[in-house]
């Protein structure tokens, strides 16, 4: 801090109430109804210091016995007990008085330690807090490194559009900030590239950890406003308007890692080449493959790791069912009285497909023999193990469901579209052992092919060979174009995909909200101005309940609700370019009416960049300059 003249500072932690979740506690044997232990402040060699020590509270046993595999929790680890997490604060130009470092002066540095570290001895973080505090601070090195990160992360790529039939005057014109419903920006193209620029920079602060992004807010929660129709479970303040502001980390669906969401803020940092801030994501799943192993033998019988919709960081499966634990229904016995995760093992198949387009992207191969195999394999060997084969040996999934929203189904598309593209992927990449190979290749002449219907005459990709009891309102027809790309454009069946969208399951579900992904199928259709009038739509929603407009409005998840970006995201990079196999589209869904500046990163650790001036290529580059040749070049569309 800096002023001309001389003022008077003041500086104080401020703690937050910890509170318990909304969740359900059904892996918990002996619940804590207590109130939770709130953090401790101690002061310390002139200094602040506050922390939350967790203790040996952990869920960890519970889950492991609940999911009778108590017998190997050596094995595994305990990602909560004697976890400590908190703050240093200190300033040499300040003093420590009556709680507070306080000072006058013109000049103040001002310094926030931050640790966590699992230790059964508080003192030990205590001691290694003040260890890393003490080490000479170059403020001028540091900015500079700190300049130069940030200098790299924008330079990696971009995206820039502008509506081109506005006036100059009126374009890249925003409201700024504000408690509004509707962005109301003239210029709909500029408001989609500052929604993916905002996401992109966001994640970038918040996917460097230990622990992925979580959807639901991430570290981006703040008090929202609130009324009695909208509020939180936790209030604390009465505004003097009369609104209510809730609590600052109080967020809708607590602590989980919710898949259909968190794989929607993953899938865009492929091609905006963010390798780097990925790793947690894959790591939290990846981390978990042995404990899932054990509990899929254990509950089965069999070989294998399912993954469903809600995996703790403990690997047990709290609110993935009435009970956390997959039905063991047999084939032909399935009457849709499950839950919404029953059958639904798409997950464990969409983060496989994730990992080799990190691998054909990046080229990273120790990722792909420590990680990528290891994992496939298992997930893989579980679909193998679980479901019979029919009379012609084809592999039928039964029980089954399509995602959350056909609670009936035999040979779901998601499930046949993931397993296939997957197995040729892996087999494309040659990779895995040599039993590998002789593994996935007789199981890829095993699956059978996606259902198609007939719908007016239109070829169309059907949600199931057989569906029913409808409960949710994804469109599980579609995951066959997106994640698991078997159809689209590049393939020569964009018709069939337009004629799915035009009658998929829900239609711009929750008002262009959240992890729908509407927009992202209709550029695999090659359908721009869908795409466009979609994008614009999604992110004209703001939230009414926080200052930042960008981080959209409340429903049917939380504020901030990273997965509404996530997915028009991937669908505004899928507008730009696609690829199938080793072709390139560019442009495949680009309307002529928004200008761009471009720069996305594409698989065998490609780069291309390019310029749309009125409707047209002005200009482009790929490195390396080998991969010109697989470059198919559209028309922005009117």
């Amino acid at each position: 801090m800096d002023s001309p003249d001389e003022i008077t500072v003041s500086a104080t932690p401020e703690f937050w109430e910890r509170f318990e979740t909304c969740n359900s506690d059904i892996n918990k044997e002996n619940p804590n109804e207590n109130e939770p232990v709130q953090d401790v402040l101690m002061e310390r060699n002139g200094n602040i210091l506050w922390y939350y020590a967790v203790g040996d509270n952990s869920d960890y046993a519970a889950d492991m016995k609940y999911y009778g595999v108590e017998e190997r929790m050596s094995e595994f680890s305990d990602p909560y007990k004697y976890n400590t997490f908190g703050n240093l604060l200190e300033s040499p130009d300040l003093v420590l008085e009556s709680g507070a470092l306080s000072g006058k002066g013109k000049s103040f540095d001002i310094r926030i330690h931050a640790l966590t570290k699992q230790t059964p001895e508080v003192q030990d973080w205590v001691e290694s807090i003040e260890k890393q505090a003490s080490h000479p601070i170059d403020l001028k090195t540091d900015w500079q490194a700190h300049c130069q990160w940030w200098s790299e992360f924008w330079n990696r790529s971009w995206i820039t559009v502008t509506d081109n039939t506005l006036p100059i005057e009126d374009r890249e014109k925003f409201n700024g900030e504000g408690y509004s419903n509707k962005r109301t920006e003239k210029d709909g193209g500029a408001l989609v590239a500052q929604s993916y620029n905002v996401f992109r920079y966001l994640m970038a602060c918040q996917s460097r950890g230990r622990v992925q992004t979580k959807f639901n807010g991430g570290l981006f929660t703040q008090p929202l406003r609130c009324n009695e129709s909208n509020k939180w479970k936790k209030v604390v303040t009465l505004q003097e308007d009369g609104t209510l502001l809730s609590h600052e980390d109080d967020r809708d669906w607590g602590r989980r890692f919710t898949y259909q969401n968190q794989r929607l803020l993953y899938w865009p940092l492929v091609m905006s080449g963010d390798f780097d801030l990925m790793q947690p994501f894959f790591n939290y799943y990846s981390n978990l493959l042995p404990v899932r192993k054990a509990i899929t033998k254990e509950w089965f019988g069999h070989e294998g790791a399912y993954y469903r919709e809600n995996i703790e960081p403990t690997g047990a499966e709290r609110d993935c069912g009435r009970d956390g634990k997959p039905p063991k229904t047999k084939s032909g016995e399935n009457m849709g009285d499950g839950y919404y995760h029953s059958y639904y093992f798409t997950c464990g198949l969409e983060t496989v497909a994730m990992m080799i387009e990190y691998v054909k992207y990046s080229e990273d191969t120790d990722f792909r023999d420590t990680v990528l195999v290891p994992f496939a394999r298992e997930v893989l060997l579980f679909f193998d193990k679980h479901y019979q084969r029919d009379d012609s040996g084809k592999i039928h999934l039964d029980p089954a469901m399509v995602l959350e929203t056909w609670w009936i189904a035999v040979n779901p598309a998601p499930d046949i579209a993931g397993l296939q593209f997957c197995l040729d992927e892996l087999l494309a990449l040659k990779t895995g052992t040599e039993e590998d190979i002789v593994n996935w290749q007789q199981f890829r002449s095993e699956i059978p092919s996606v259902s198609l219907l007939d719908i007016n005459g239109r070829k169309a990709i059907a949600p199931a060979q057989k569906y029913e009891m409808k409960k949710n309102a994804e469109n599980g027809e579609l995951y066959p174009v997106f994640p698991f790309r078997l159809f689209g454009l590049g393939q020569g069946t964009e018709d069939i995909v337009a004629a799915t969208m035009d009658n998929r399951t829900a239609v711009n579900s929750f008002g262009y909200k959240c992890w729908t992904q509407d927009q992202i199928h209709w550029a695999y259709a090659g359908n721009a101005i869908e795409a466009q009038d979609g994008l614009v739509h999604r992110f004209r929603n703001a939230s009414i309940q926080c200052r930042f407009p960008l981080y959209g409005s409340h429903g049917p998840d939380s504020c901030p609700d990273f997965d509404h970006f996530g997915s028009g995201n991937t669908a505004l990079q899928r507008m730009l370019v696609q690829e199938v196999g080793d072709s390139i589209l560019l442009l495949p869904a680009w309307p002529a009416d928004w200008d761009t500046n471009f720069k996305l990163h594409l698989s065998k650790n490609t780069v291309i960049t390019g310029m749309v001036i009125g409707g047209k290529l002005t200009e482009w580059t790929i490195e390396p300059l080998s991969r010109k040749k697989d470059v198919r070049v559209y028309q922005p569309q009117l």
